[in-house]
This record gives structure tokens, C-alpha cells and sequence, in this order.
């Protein structure tokens, strides 16, 4: 994403052309360990922006610098374009118009929720009426005086989120807000939550490790690897045309075979001769990344039918995983190469199966000189 120069705007209608957030260089070292080393990245207003990365790779640090509980070593932090952390500058968190949703909610158990979703507002009317529009807004209008250990996980996690949306934040930091939830619970209280700040046309920022949650909920996805960003995109952009070999093994499955760009400007590989995805590349070896959905498993029977001249790459299943709405096999091909394809249940073939592979689309192709320069 394209940066925007922000340094000189002030009240009025130029806030209203700046981004949301901007991180510009940031760095934040504990001791010798680096966590953050020169991290970039801009956040329009009014949209769900997430941060993607593994357990430990300096997420809770970047959302602490931004909510003004940490300061940066080095590089700046804006908000609505005003410098808020820099070299000189060090806005108190409790200036900053930042809400925070931390992991497990952090609900006051002494307190309802009225008191919970009020804490930090002025006594008054006003207030008691922004408590009850916000508690509207993430579904729990009829809760003002339940306590915490009469809720849910759900509904406290939702209860969270009223508190941090009460004083009308400038931007929303959520801290891997559905990791305690279990799994069938998690997808139903992500949906609400999600739904609430769209609702409340807040900018948010969740900070996740979990693929599968980043792509759903987020308009824009910054994939933050080794302290930097590598990559910030729309789900479907990061996914399918990701920046290097280290996002796209990251950010969801993929399979990853050495291949060589022919002369034709296709790449051959042990799945055959493919279309790279975004055009041609300089000959070489390469790295392919095909991700497992792009595999089609066929019976050679019908591979024959559907082409009439028994295209394809013959293989043979090692092994299968149900997972109920789909499942993955297995395929040996050639001598040594495994490969794993994602298929509809109804059309897993059992272990031992002849079976040919087609990639049904483009694959993403990375020099083998960047990936060993990213690993």
C-alpha cells in the first residue's frame, strides 16, 4: 500500500485525508533481541486492518507501541496524522484515543457491566446513555447489571469490546481476542464482534496468529515476519499473489517444488508444465508454490476421458485426513515427491488409489536467490 506524506497536517480537513494509523520505521529491541526492526505500515481509516504473524514475532509489542504503553527505540507513530510517538515525542497512552480489547477480555469481576462498559467515562446522563447505545451495538442490550461470571465467553468477549468502543476511540487494538474461545464458539463470536465494529465504523487493528481468522475478518492483512512487514494486502492479494516464499508458505498451505522456467515461459515442474501466475520470468531454477485446493485428483480412467490423450501426472495416494467439509490426500509422485491436495469429501480416493494430478490454475514462482536471501 502506497505510503502518504502526513508530517505537516493540522486541524480540520487535512485529518481528514490522513490514514487512520502510520508506522514509520519502527524499532523496539529488548536487549540484544530485536522484535520490531523497521516495521512500515498504513491503515486507512474505517476499515479492519490485521497483524499476522507467529507466536513471539513482536505483535503485542507493535500494539502496545500504538496504544502508548511501550515506546519505540527508534521511527514514529501516527494517528489521524498527528505524531503521537517519535523521537521527541511521547503522547501519554491515555491521550491517544486508543481502545484496547486485550486477549482474555479483562473484565472487572467486582464490577457489572455497566460498570465495566463505563469505566473511565464521566458520571452523568450522557454517560449512561453511551453505555447503553454502545452495549446496543455488540448485541447485549438487556445485560447492564449481569456480572461477569453470569456471561458467557462469548458475551464477555463482547462486553470487552463495549468498553473499549465507549469513549469513542479514534482506532480499536484487539490482542488475539477469540484464542481462548473454543473452536465451534470461536467463528460465531468473531462474525458479532466483527460485525459490531463495522457497525460502529471504527477503524480496528487484530492482532492475530491464526491465518484462517486474519483472512476473514481484515480489509487489509500486514504479515509481519522476522520484525518487518512483508507484506500488506487485501486477503484475496496476499493469498494469491503473495510478495516472497516466505509469505506464501505462512500465510496458509501450500506445497513447494523446485521447478525451471522453460522456454515457452511456463514452469516445469514435477506437476507437469504450469502457467505462472502474473506472466513469465527469467530461466533458472525456482521455487513453485501451488497451493493444495489448485490440485485436481482424477482417476486416470476419467483424466483420459476428459482429455482424450491422458494428460496429467500420474501419482499414487500415501495417505488421507476427513476433516468433515473437505479433507486432503497424499500423492507420491515420480520417486521421492509428495504432494497434498485439498478435495471435496466425496471425493477422496482411499490410500493405494492410481490417480493423475492437474493444477487447475496459475501457481506463484519465486528465484530461488530471493528465497535463500528471505530465509
Amino acid at each position: 500500500m502506497p505510503r502518504r506524506d502526513c508530517v505537516a497536517v493540522t486541524e480540520g480537513s487535512a485529518h481528514k485525508a490522513a490514514p487512520a494509523l502510520e508506522l514509520r520505521a519502527l524499532r523496539k529491541a529488548y536487549g540484544r533481541n530485536v522484535v520490531l526492526d523497521g516495521v512500515d505500515l498504513v491503515v486507512p481509516r474505517g476499515g479492519i486492518a490485521a497483524v499476522l504473524g507467529p507466536s513471539g514475532g513482536g505483535k503485542t509489542t507493535l500494539l502496545r507501541i500504538v496504544a502508548g504503553f511501550e515506546h519505540p527505540d527508534a521511527g514514529e507513530v501516527l494517528l489521524n496524522g498527528r505524531v503521537v510517538a517519535g523521537p521527541e515525542v511521547n503522547v501519554p497512552a491515555e491521550q491517544r484515543r486508543v481502545g484496547v480489547v486485550p486477549q482474555e477480555g479483562a473484565l472487572f469481576p467486582h464490577l457489572d457491566v455497566a460498570g465495566n462498559v463505563g469505566f473511565g467515562l464521566p458520571r452523568g446522563h450522557a454517560s449512561r446513555e453511551r453505555i447503553a447505545e454502545v452495549l446496543e451495538l455488540v448485541g447485549l442490550p438487556g445485560s447492564l447489571r449481569a456480572r461477569p461470571n453470569q456471561l458467557s465467553g462469548g458475551q464477555q468477549h463482547r462486553v470487552a469490546l463495549a468498553r473499549a468502543l465507549a469513549p469513542r476511540p479514534q482506532i480499536v487494538v484487539l490482542d488475539e481476542p477469540f484464542s481462548s474461545l473454543d473452536a465451534g464458539l470461536r467463528a460465531e463470536v468473531r462474525e458479532e464482534v466483527m460485525l459490531a465494529l463495522q457497525a460502529a465504523a471504527t477503524t480496528a487493528i487484530v492482532v492475530t496468529h491464526d491465518q484462517q481468522e486474519a483472512l476473514s475478518v481484515a480489509d487489509q492483512v500486514a504479515v509481519l515476519l522476522d520484525g518487518r512487514v512483508a507484506q500488506s494486502a487485501d486477503p484475496e492479494t496476499l493469498y494469491n499473489l503473495p510478495a516472497s516464499l516466505a509469505v506464501a508458505t505462512f500465510v496458509g498451505e501450500a506445497v513447494v517444488l523446485a521447478g525451471e522456467v522453460d522456454s515457452d515461459g511456463r514452469i516445469v515442474c514435477a506437476l507437469g508444465s504450469l502457467i505462472i501466475r502474473g506472466g513469465t520470468r527469467s530461466a533458472g531454477t525456482v521455487d513453485v508454490v501451488v497451493r493444495p485446493e489448485q490440485i485436481d485428483v482424477l482417476a486416470p480412467g476419467f483424466a483420459r476421458a476428459l482429455s482424450g490423450a491422458g494428460e496429467g501426472i500420474a501419482g499414487t495416494v500415501v495417505s488421507r485426513s476427513f476433516f468433515g467439509h473437505d479433507g486432503v490426500v497424499r500423492v507420491l509422485v515420480g520417486n521421492s515427491t509428495v504432494v497434498t491436495a485439498r478435495l471435496h469429501v466425496a471425493h477422496l480416493p482411499t490410500p493405494g488409489s492410481a490417480v493423475v494430478l492437474r493444477v487447475n490454475s496459475p501457481v506463484s514462482v519465486f528465484s530461488r536467490t530471493a528465497s535463500l536471501d528471505s530465509a
